[in-house]
């Protein structure tokens, strides 16, 4: 068995008990989008080891820590600080498995990655890009650019990364 593999069964794992526990205390959650490196694994958008989870915060009611506890380890992301269009909901991909969670598509990861563009970032984005609609892509750039209610300072680092990455993939 190959290790990535072992890596998605925990994460399938996490999630399972995740959505056992909420049927059994009969918390009725809110939708859970995820990111970043655990929701690109649970989509098969590629393989890698890791066991946090990035999620974007929904602003959920207090009942939520209950279960976003049982991922152990999380970050929530806050949309100030998060280079995603506004529209990612009709983009996400419903994991069949759970009662609702979902992963963010490939171009939206990919925009979100762009805005610290770190080594790792780097590597994940060439995966993702194998199998992007690449003016799609684009126009979420566009769109990301646009927003108004982001960071100044994380909009700033977006806008210079996204000109790196478009020299380096000739996007």
């Amino acid at each position: 068995m190959k290790y990535e593999n072992k890596t998605k069964q925990i994460l399938t794992q996490i999630l399972s008990d995740m959505d056992d526990f909420a049927e059994m205390k009969k918390i009725n959650y809110p939708a859970i989008y995820l990111l970043g490196g655990a929701g690109c694994i649970l989509a098969d958008y590629f393989d890698r080891a890791t066991t946090d989870f990035d999620l974007l915060d929904m602003e959920y009611k207090s009942e939520m820590a209950r279960l976003l506890r049982l991922l152990d380890n999380f970050d929530m992301l806050d949309m100030y600080l998060t280079t995603i269009s506004w529209d990612y909901k009709k983009r996400a991909i419903k994991l069949s498995e759970y009662k609702n969670i979902y992963v963010l598509s490939r171009e939206d990861i990919i925009t979100s990655k762009l805005a610290r563009f770190s080594k790792k970032d780097i590597e994940d984005i060439e995966i993702l890009l194998e199998k992007v609609d690449v003016e799609k892509l684009c126009k979420m750039i566009d769109e990301v650019k646009n927003r108004k209610d982001l960071s100044e300072r994380v909009l700033s680092a977006f806008k210079n990364n996204v000109e790196r990455f478009k020299v380096m993939y000739n996007v």
